[in-house]
């Protein structure tokens, strides 16, 4: 086998003032008025001579399924690579400008989203240029929680890893890291921020590194500013989030085992979600339930009565075919480090199971798309949970069957399984 070879490539993607932000509420016409800090794309480029990998990241929000294929793609036929050797991802930073059509939620600006088409390729290019041969080694370190559950509002059902992996090259050394916190410290900032995965980057960049972040499972994990006081974090937290994993990163490093020769390798399977499609008379009472539990948002009336149209219209079609179909899953290995992509905001004890029953992996979310929100099984029996039966509205129209859990855990399990028979 060829030794390993790594490459780095980035590019700016802040987007220009005045676009809206995403989150945080219904028709709130958030806008960016300043930038607190830089958006970036960075990419990480590896082959062992025989397999190659391209693993992206985004400090945005989140792409469809749709719009990360075609990209995807496209990235694949220009480096002429599998498009399954292809990821990527976004960091959720809600800091951020409206990257997918979800409605009260922001609009998106088509001009901002082919420039970031084009700047993603052209990092994918500059990663892909210049590879250097590398030596790669891996750390999975614990860390004191910067999130905590906010749906038990303690810290139950957390990944407390740090999860990272390091090449060095003869120029530079270049980090993948993992940790799994939304990132939201800013709350409804009009500021463009990566929030705190961006100040993680920068304190590693200040070491003279070069990373590449990849948001964890963290559906239900808030940054614990939020449990404090919410939406009232600060510049001075995300230095403290930055500061307190780049030094854990550090003790890390000390004890990461050499990937002596490490083969790489990735499989991919698309499958298809049950949906819970409501009855007309569910869809009217789940409308006027969601005006009155969020009449706090200026917006909600407006949402609910342009959720209740649409369901109410697509109410046959849904009900023939209750499914979203076209999910993708993905695994990948660098040698014996082996990573799930899953496109959603999957919660955190999702992966803790896969984990106990199969092993350390990194967990990567909102990866190849996002199709929302995936519960645990449990989180469905409280009809007030905002995951389960809001969010839905705005990203499929419907909720999911509470089945999700199950069927994610399985067919992860298949594909974290399948990645073992193809990495060395």
């Amino acid at each position: 086998m060829s030794k390993l070879c790594a490459g780095f490539g980035e590019r700016i993607i802040t987007p220009p003032l005045g676009v809206d932000l995403c989150g945080y509420g219904f028709y709130l016409d958030r806008k960016a008025e300043a930038v607190l800090d830089d958006l970036k794309v960075r990419v990480l480029f590896l082959s062992d001579g025989t397999t190659t990998l391209l693993l992206v990241a985004c400090d945005l929000i989140g792409f469809t399924v749709e719009f990360s294929d075609r990209l995807r793609a496209d990235m694949a036929e220009a480096l002429g690579l599998p498009f399954s050797h292809v990821l990527l991802a976004c960091t959720h930073t809600h800091s951020g400008p409206a990257t997918q059509a979800l409605p009260g939620l922001g609009d998106v600006d088509g001009a901002y989203m082919k420039n970031v088409e084009t700047r993603i390729v052209e990092a994918a290019e500059e990663a892909a240029g210049h590879p250097e041969e590398a030596e790669c080694r891996s750390a999975f370190e614990a860390v004191e929680p910067i999130g905590y559950n906010r749906r038990s509002k303690d810290f139950r059902d957390i990944d407390p890893w740090l999860k990272a992996a390091a090449f060095r090259t003869k120029s530079k050394k270049i980090f993948l890291l993992n940790y799994a916190c939304h990132a939201v410290v800013l709350g409804r900032s009009k500021g463009v921020s990566a929030d705190w995965p961006g100040a993680w980057i920068r304190e590693v960049e200040r070491a003279g590194a070069k990373a590449v972040f990849f948001q964890g499972y963290c559906g239900d994990i808030d940054p614990v500013t939020q449990a404090n006081r919410w939406g009232q974090g600060t510049s001075e937290d995300l230095r403290l989030y930055g500061d307190l994993l780049k030094r854990r990163l550090d003790k890390a490093g000390a004890y990461a085992e050499v990937q002596a020769g490490p083969g790489l390798a990735a499989v991919e399977k698309r499958i298809r979600i049950p949906l819970d499609i409501w009855t007309k008379r569910d869809i009217e009472r789940e409308a006027a339930a969601f005006e009155k539990k969020y009449a706090q948002f200026p917006g909600a009336e407006r949402f609910a009565k342009e959720w209740k149209k649409e369901a109410l219209a697509t109410y046959r079609a849904r009900r023939k075919a209750p499914f979203l179909e076209n999910v993708p899953l993905q695994a990948l290995a660098i040698g014996r480090l082996k990573m799930l992509a899953l496109p959603g905001e999957i919660f955190c004890g999702i992966g803790l199971k896969l984990q106990k029953a199969l092993g350390p992996f990194v967990p990567i979310g909102y990866a190849n798309g996002s199709i929302g929100y995936v519960p645990s099984r449990a989180a469905y029996r409280d009809r007030s949970d905002y995951a389960c039966y809001c969010a839905p509205m705005f990203y499929q129209g419907f909720p999911f069957a509470p089945e999700i859990e199950g069927i994610i855990l399985r067919e992860s399990r298949g594909v974290l399984k399948a990645i073992g028979s193809y990495s060395v």
